[in-house]
């Protein structure tokens, strides 16, 4: 049994996003090492399976392509992005002018790759599988908190 196209795995995952970085490599010992993960990385990857194997519901994996949409919340809002508190204003309250988008780092390219391989073997096979890819980095909005959300779709295999 197979979820049907078009049924949606929606995971909520609270916590720091880490990027995953392209790994380094080094001599220990006399012997090549190479090391491409990290213990907060590893933290955010675990966060994003638990709460994917919560999701998943004693579903089987996923076959087949499919479609992956990240919304990501890399940090928390510096306080420049806020009014402050006043008089009038009990409470600080965000800018009309605030941006929406986060452009700074962690790159997306690399905190989707974190998220992709976190999902590998709990919702999907293998990473190999996503054919169609969006990933957004956003400031968190005043109710949220740094994070991701995670929609994942089967697509149809076939015309």
């Amino acid at each position: 049994m197979t979820a049907p196209p078009g049924d949606v795995i929606a995971i909520e995952v609270r916590g720091r996003p880490v990027a995953q970085g392209s790994g380094r490599s080094f001599v220990s010992g006399g012997r090549a090492v190479h090391v491409t993960t990290s213990a907060p990385l590893l933290a955010w990857r675990g966060a994003i399976a638990a709460d994917a194997r919560a999701a998943m519901d004693e579903r089987p994996l996923l076959e087949g392509p499919v479609r992956v949409a990240i919304v990501v919340r890399p940090a928390a809002r510096p306080t420049s992005h806020f009014l402050p508190a006043n008089s009038r204003r009990p409470v600080p309250v965000l800018r009309l002018d605030a941006p929406v988008y986060h452009t700074g780092k962690p790159d997306a390219d690399k905190l989707a790759r974190a998220c992709l391989d976190a999902l590998s073997s709990v919702v999907y096979r293998d990473d190999a599988q996503v054919a169609s890819l969006r990933v957004v980095k956003v400031w968190p909005g005043e109710s949220e908190a740094p994070g991701a959300s995670i929609r994942i779709r089967r697509l149809e295999a076939t015309r």
